[in-house]
């Protein structure tokens, strides 16, 4: 099924733009799976590996200039010598039909990598890694998962989060759905689905399928150690100033540098490893 036509000017003549897209699911290796494609010499990956640049940003931020901003800064790296294509890995345009949307505005062939789990499995997964960006205040899943309704009425939102959404735990869960709605949009043909726990148990094969969907040859990897989604700074303070700059005053490019900024000073302070794995052990949440 083709994706509907949008009553949109057309596109603007861009120098390049992502081929592929790993939109979700969170909790369900999106990190160490870009991190393995990032690795591969014939794929230019976004820095950093989730701008948003098509949902939550443009919400934020609206009026950020595609060229300069996106692809300016996400991919300053790219060389058309040696890259055959680019990828990037926002989570949550799985969620914003108006982001795949645009995404298809502009790249009519885009492809779509969706990498799902037990929805049980990755809400509860999900919720300790709010809490650890402090986008959600109540530690407690289940005091957590019952304040969903609240939320949805705009109640009950703590001030550090950045998007009410994020806490709605139970439309989070619902992958199928949003599975669906992305088929609807961009094609089935567009669309790969991986298993989590066929990426935990066989972590090449899952490799090796994604590369096969986006037509890249197999640079021969066979080591898929785990990677670390993030660290965690012991204090919730230092997470929070590390965590981003004030969003109403601060720009795109600015937010870029700041984390470049965090990552060094992040190195320089105590911090505890995080207990989930972009890679995990089957029965690790």
């Amino acid at each position: 099924m083709n994706a509907p036509a949008l009553k949109t000017p057309p596109p603007p003549a861009l120098p390049f733009f992502p081929d592929f897209f790993i939109v979700g699911a969170p909790r369900c290796g999106t990190t160490a799976m870009s991190h393995y494609l990032a690795h591969h010499p014939e794929i230019c990956f976004s820095r950093p590996k989730e701008p948003h640049y098509f949902s939550l940003l443009q919400k934020i931020l609206p009026g950020l200039d595609l060229e300069k901003h996106y692809l300016g800064h996400c991919f300053n790296h790219y060389d058309p010598a040696q890259h055959q294509v680019l990828g990037e890995g926002s989570v949550s345009y799985l969620y914003d039909t108006q982001a795949i949307e645009h995404i298809l505005h502009l790249n009519p062939s885009a492809k779509f990598i969706i990498m799902v789990r037990n929805p049980v499995d990755m809400v509860y997964s999900y919720h300790a890694r709010l809490v650890a960006l402090l986008d959600e205040t109540e530690e407690d899943f289940g005091k957590a998962w019952r304040l969903r309704h609240q939320r949805a009425q705009g109640k009950s939102i703590p001030k550090t989060c950045r998007d009410p959404f994020l806490l709605q735990y139970e439309e989070v869960g619902k992958t199928g759905k949003y599975l669906q709605q992305l088929f609807h949009i961009a094609g089935r043909d567009r669309c790969l689905v991986i298993v989590f726990d066929d990426f935990v148990s066989n972590p090449r094969e899952s490799y090796l399928k994604i590369l096969d969907f986006i037509q890249i040859k197999d640079d021969g990897r066979t080591e898929f150690y785990p990677v670390e989604s993030n660290k965690y700074a012991r204090s919730k303070l230092l997470q929070r100033i590390l965590k981003r700059p004030p969003v109403r005053v601060a720009s795109f490019v600015a937010n870029l540098e700041y984390q470049k900024k965090r990552k060094k000073l992040k190195k320089k302070i105590p911090y505890q490893a995080p207990a989930q794995m972009a890679v995990e052990k089957k029965h690790r949440h």
